[in-house]
């Protein structure tokens, strides 16, 4: 389980960077895969990210307090992408993708980026 927590924190790594550098063209790209596919067939990604955090904290125990509680985030993300209420996710996601600020995204990006280096950080 090693593998997965290197290289999920090199992703979240690139994600952060990408996002405090590249704000714009970032969410362009990802609005595009929102925009593309239903939301409902997506919530699987994060609750299986989810299960995989819980299971790798009992087998890393150096990272073991941060991915259960992202682990658990994890899976309440894709149960409320999953069966939240439709309009509600689709608002959320208009403001993320239309409205939210350029100083939003880049301290999301900047807490993505910490997150990584966390996991990083513990595992070397």
């Amino acid at each position: 389980m090693r593998w997965f927590f290197f290289l999920l924190s090199l992703l979240f790594i690139s994600l952060g960077t990408m996002l405090i550098l590249y704000s714009k063209e970032t969410r362009a790209y990802v609005r595009n895969w929102f925009y593309r596919y239903d939301v409902r067939l997506m919530s699987g990604v994060p609750f299986a990210i989810g299960v995989l955090l819980l299971i790798g904290a009992f087998q890393v125990r150096e990272v073991f307090g941060l991915a259960i509680v992202l682990g658990l985030l994890a899976m309440a993300k894709g149960a409320y992408l999953a069966f939240g209420p439709r309009q509600q996710i689709r608002n959320l996601r208009d403001w993320w993708f239309e409205e939210a600020g350029d100083n939003v995204i880049r301290l999301s990006g900047l807490v993505t980026f910490l997150i990584g280096a966390a996991f990083l950080s513990w595992l070397v």
